[in-house]
């Protein structure tokens, strides 16, 4: 039985600020950018431990299309995903 996915309350906002950002871009594209993070949450959930460790125990996943990294961890239960954010962030922004 595949984990369940649990979504930190930062992540959805960084999903958030992402969408408006890309729609604001070019209509269209906040949505494709959603999709694009359902998508690897899907693959997440299907190779939840494929993914590189970034530090501790917590996993990076990139996506395809977009500059922007899913970081989460995994438990025997669970995957919580903790942020989405642009690669062009300062690392200092996520702690």
């Amino acid at each position: 039985m595949p984990r369940k996915i649990k979504i930190y309350s930062l992540a959805i906002k960084d999903v958030e600020n992402g969408i408006d950002y890309y729609q604001l871009q070019q209509n269209g594209l906040g949505k494709k950018f959603e999709k694009q993070v359902n998508d690897t949450f899907k693959k997440i959930q299907k190779f939840p431990l494929a993914a590189s460790i970034a530090y501790e125990n917590v996993r990076y996943h990139v996506l395809d299309r977009f500059p922007y990294i899913i970081l989460y961890q995994v438990d025997d239960k669970y995957i919580y995903i903790l942020r989405i954010f642009n690669t062009h962030q300062e690392a200092l922004y996520l702690r």
